[in-house]
């Protein structure tokens, strides 16, 4: 029996034939990324597909789809899989985030993250941003454009505290790059129900202990899922227990923070800066406040951007492809009523 796999990645044709030889009874179809017809060769952003209009080329090979490699689940906020994709049993998502899977059009449909594959790159994106601050790159860049000679005190590593909202796996990851440099590590998880050592970490708490750890970390890192309960958890009463010296960075999704307050808090100085990889909504308008204030960092989402992505999605796909195959569980499976 066939199974229809449908591919909506630019794949290196060695990839997509690494798909292709996972098992004989595989059909590959591969397209341009999902909404082609919108977005070309560029990977749209999340917030963008919540309005793009799958092209009829998408729309056709779901018809006998059973499995889909989704770059982005592009086709996901759009299209009722249910009824454009009567034989779908499996979507292996490209991103670690699920919030934006809509149970009632994927009911009975099997959802898949790339799970830790990119808690590295992410990692690495957050100590960089912890040393650029520590070490007043922001200022230096600025100082240098403005043929400013102006010496000034960069801070030790070994001194500060380092607080993790989100200890799953980019924030374990983070844990672990920042532990060579001597940093007091704390640590959030939504399981924690006490506060206290952790092999992780030098202290975890539960989420009833967030003001804490604003309050006792040099720099605080958000790593944690968006959710409901996670919407604007760092809104301006949060922003008020941070240290006046402590600096933001939220690597996990833009609904975390409350922008307006962060801004107010940017413009008073009451923090001492920010760095952001993820918005509210991408791409950052260009009227946006973020963009002029002195004291922030700013990415366009590419934190977890390597140039190995593809190669390493595809590992993750054809091993999950494996155990689909074989009729086992599969790897990093999302709770659609909740998101991963």
């Amino acid at each position: 029996m066939t199974i229809e796999i449908v591919v909506t990645l630019d794949l290196d044709p060695a990839l997509a034939r690494r798909i292709e030889g996972a098992a004989p009874s595989l059909r590959v179809r591969t397209l341009a990324a999902g909404t082609r017809a919108t977005f070309g060769r560029r990977l749209p952003y999340p917030s963008e597909l919540q309005s793009a209009v799958p092209d009829a080329e998408l729309v056709a090979a779901l018809t006998d789809a059973e499995v889909i490699l989704a770059a982005w689940a592009g086709m996901i906020p759009s299209l009722d899989l249910t009824q454009v994709a009567p034989h779908l049993r499996w979507v292996q998502l490209t991103q670690a985030g699920a919030e934006h899977i809509d149970p009632a059009r994927a009911a009975g449909i099997t959802f898949t993250t790339i799970g830790d594959m990119s808690a590295g790159p992410i990692a690495e994106w957050v100590l960089t941003a912890i040393l650029m601050f520590a070490k007043g790159w922001p200022q230096t860049f600025r100082d240098q454009q403005a043929h400013n000679y102006r010496r000034y005190m960069p801070r030790e590593l070994a001194t500060c505290t380092i607080g993790i909202i989100g200890l799953g796996a980019i924030g374990t990851e983070v844990a672990r790059r920042l532990k060579p440099f001597g940093c007091r590590i704390l640590g959030i998880r939504r399981s924690f129900t006490v506060r206290g050592p952790h092999p992780l970490v030098d202290e975890a708490m539960p989420p009833a202990d967030l003001d804490y750890l604003l309050g006792a970390s040099d720099f605080v890192v958000l790593a944690a899922p968006a959710t409901a309960e996670t919407r604007h958890l760092i809104d301006a009463r949060a922003l008020a227990a941070m240290r006046p010296d402590g600096v933001l960075i939220n690597v996990a999704r833009g609904s975390l923070i409350d922008d307006a307050a962060l801004v107010e808090a940017l413009q008073a100085q009451t923090i001492a800066g920010a760095a952001l990889d993820v918005f509210t909504r991408e791409p950052l308008a260009a009227d946006s406040p973020l963009w002029d204030l002195d004291n922030i960092v700013l990415s366009p989402h590419v934190a977890a951007g390597t140039d190995r992505y593809y190669d390493r999605t595809v590992e993750v796909f054809c091993e999950n492809l494996t155990r689909y195959l074989r009729g086992e569980p599969l790897s990093f499976m999302v709770d659609t009523t909740r998101g991963y």
